[in-house]
């Protein structure tokens, strides 16, 4: 548009130029004229009347010419005023394109200098970020070289562990030997010869791991368990020495006493030979109150003389009636437990379930990782309750055999040693001390 403005300025400045020129002819021609007048008055003295016409005509040309200019002059003048508020009008707009160009100049050169600041905030951003990255990849450099040194030291300490676990284990296998050495030595004191036994017929048990009978030794009645042949296994063997090895070493006034076992075909235990059993005398007519305690009291002194052997606990895992063996001491009963078949020290049992009787059976039992001494004293409240009782109590009958004990003491003793929650349950030695202040 400005280009536009300029040339339009420069037509009318082109028109008024030649307007100038016709303004110079125009005098120019008054000049003609009046020399021409001058002429003519001059001829009309030379040559008087015969030229008075011609000069007549010579006027009247020059009048119509006058004329003509005239027109032309006025119409000139108008053209020009016209010109003049065109160009006026011109002027106006270029003026405001002017200050327009100005606004937007100044508007441009605002922006330049947003740009300008803008481009000066983003080269200083990414000189920090620059250097951040710089920082960051120096940080990441000396990570990396930490974690190589740490992986030459993780390296180096693994070496000095696989050296170690080496050494660790030669010591292992000399102690294993030293240790089978122990075993050997150990079993001479409780293998006995098979051919030593004479077995009867006489029946006086059986259960999950095998046959009890009455047999003879060395001129002594005693008791022999015959384990069944499904159970014998290269690692039960090893077990049944091991176990073998711990009995030979307990010693308790309460636990049925070990004699001795053989080691060829399948094993036999030997045991003392006891007149009776808790579960033949419930059956035939059970037992009275002040024998209850005794033998309530003589079986926690057995078993809490097994949850506190060391190194490791013994867990009987299958206290029931006909596991608790009696003779008689005057007017009472003396109690032994046997515990030879299912018992097991705690740190071998993560392989078992519980081979018991499931009426006595904890509610762990199926779960060998929550195997602990609570197990036997949940058995141990059942066998409470059946001592009261005089019958097995199934589990749906617990709660109203419970509610039947007359005796608070006894029934609250019962009541607890059946938790379901085995950590809530009593130890042993709290139920001998709980016990203790019953009878005394």
């Amino acid at each position: 548009e400005t280009e536009q403005l300029l040339e339009e300025k420069e037509t009318i400045i082109s028109l008024k130029e030649e307007h100038q020129k016709e303004d110079g002819l125009e005098k120019k021609d008054n000049d003609e004229e009046q020399q021409a007048e001058a002429e003519t008055q001059l001829l009309l003295k030379r040559d008087g009347s015969a030229h008075a016409t011609l000069r007549y005509d010579k006027t009247m040309e020059i009048e119509d010419l006058k004329c003509l200019l005239k027109t032309r002059e006025t119409e000139s003048k108008k053209e020009i005023e016209m010109l003049q508020e065109k160009i006026s009008l011109l002027s106006i707009q270029l003026l405001d394109e002017e200050k327009e160009t100005e606004g937007l100049t100044e508007d441009i050169k605002c922006k330049n200098d947003e740009l300008h600041v803008s481009i000066v905030y983003m080269s200083f951003n990414a000189l920090v970020l620059k250097q951040q990255t710089q920082q960051q990849e120096q940080k990441i450099e000396r990570q990396m070289q930490e974690g190589r040194e740490r992986e030459q030291d993780l390296q180096r300490q693994l070496q000095e562990r696989e050296r170690q676990l080496e050494e660790r284990e030669r010591e292992f296998q000399e102690r294993e030997r030293q240790l089978e050495e122990q075993i050997q030595v150990a079993e001479s004191s409780w293998v006995v010869n098979r051919r030593e036994i004479t077995m009867t017929e006489v029946v006086l048990g059986k259960g999950g791991w095998g046959e009890v009978k009455v047999a003879g030794f060395r001129g002594l009645k005693v008791a022999a368990k015959c384990l069944y042949e499904v159970i014998i296994s290269p690692y039960n063997i090893g077990t049944f020495s091991r176990e073998m090895n711990i009995a030979s070493k307990i010693r308790h006034p309460n636990l049925l006493q070990f004699i001795g076992a053989t080691t060829e075909g399948n094993p036999m235990i030997l045991t003392e030979l006891m007149p009776t059993s808790l579960r033949k005398e419930l059956e035939s007519g059970g037992v009275a109150y002040p024998a209850i305690l005794s033998i309530s009291l003589d079986v926690a002194c057995a078993l809490n003389y097994l949850h506190l052997f060391k190194p490791h606990p013994i867990l009987h895992r299958d206290v029931s009636s006909a596991n608790v063996l009696l003779q008689t001491t005057g007017e009472t009963w003396r109690a032994k437990v046997s515990y030879y078949g299912s018992a097991n020290l705690q740190p071998l049992i993560s392989r078992t379930t519980n081979p018991g009787n499931p009426l006595y059976a904890a509610p762990e039992a199926g779960n060998p990782r929550e195997h602990s001494p609570a197990m036997d004293v949940f058995s141990y409240g059942v066998l409470l309750l059946e001592m009261i009782t005089r019958r097995i109590p199934l589990p749906e009958e617990r709660v109203g055999l419970i509610d039947s004990i007359r005796r608070a003491s006894f029934r609250s003793l019962v009541e607890r040693c059946l938790i379901v929650e085995y950590r809530h349950r009593p130890t042993m030695n709290d139920i001998i001390t709980e016990l203790n202040d019953t009878v005394y």
